[in-house]
């Protein structure tokens, strides 16, 4: 079985319009788990609707504890096998149910416990999305920040098999449920931002890097909110990647 965390941040009206999750929820194999970090009741309704698990928050949280708390719900639902999944999805991602079962078979085969997919930012899969990369550095953050090049992008033409990637963006990250367990999910000291580029770096140093499987493909309808200087977003992302280079670093936070 393959269970799916969404997280909604007020995206109601996406979820409901892109109808994804409402397909991937048909199929025998998933089990969608919706997490409301803001309590809409068209979203809820939506849920029940189409049977859909549904999470509502009393208050906000960030983006690792929202997943870790959709892992704990379906841990205690559904108590899942060592080798069923769990997919981390954001809610503007589309992809196939067929994809993502897929994905669990191929991950089976080559024994990995953390995977992605080839991510594009259109229907037509010719513009891709910088999902996967390698590991930051100070110098890395900081070109990015001030808008210059950002070397940390891996080029996912020139993969063309399975490959070991450092980190992969968390729209879209299947873990073995075992796997996430061990890793304890995602570190809830971080807020909205870096909390995939740390767990990522905590399964390599645990001997189970990312694997992208590129022939596998989906839609992200990507949004930046973080890339306004004056944004609460860009703070967030900012004081997240402080913390994790401490971490990398050997520095506690």
């Amino acid at each position: 079985m393959i269970y799916v965390s969404t997280v909604s941040h007020g995206h109601g009206k996406l979820i409901s319009d892109l109808q994804c999750l409402c397909s991937l929820n048909k199929s025998d194999s998933i089990r969608v788990v919706i997490v409301d970090n803001v309590g809409e009741s068209e979203l809820k309704e939506y849920c029940q609707l189409n049977q859909i698990d549904y999470i509502c928050n009393d208050s906000a949280k960030g983006f690792g504890e929202n997943n870790n708390l959709a892992f704990d719900y379906v841990s205690s639902k559904y108590n899942p096998e060592r080798n069923d999944k769990f997919l981390v999805l954001n809610p503007d991602v589309c992809v196939e149910d067929g994809v993502i079962i897929d994905l669990s078979k191929q991950m089976d085969e080559l024994k990995s416990e953390v995977a992605t997919i080839n991510l594009f930012k259109d229907d037509r899969y010719s513009v891709p999305d910088n999902s996967v990369r390698k590991f930051p550095t100070l110098l890395d953050l900081s070109r990015s920040f001030v808008g210059l090049k950002n070397n940390t992008i891996i080029d996912k033409s020139k993969l063309k098999t399975p490959s070991v990637v450092d980190w992969a963006a968390g729209s879209f990250l299947m873990f073995s449920c075992e796997h996430y367990r061990s890793l304890q999910g995602f570190d809830s000291m971080y807020f909205m931002y870096c909390e995939d580029v740390d767990i990522c770096y905590r399964s390599t140093r645990a001997g189970m890097p990312v694997t992208i499987f590129p022939e596998l493909k989906g839609l992200h309808l990507a949004s930046h909110a973080n890339r306004n200087v004056f944004s609460k977003h860009f703070y967030w992302h900012v004081s997240s990647a402080l913390k994790f280079l401490m971490r990398k670093n050997g520095i506690a936070f």
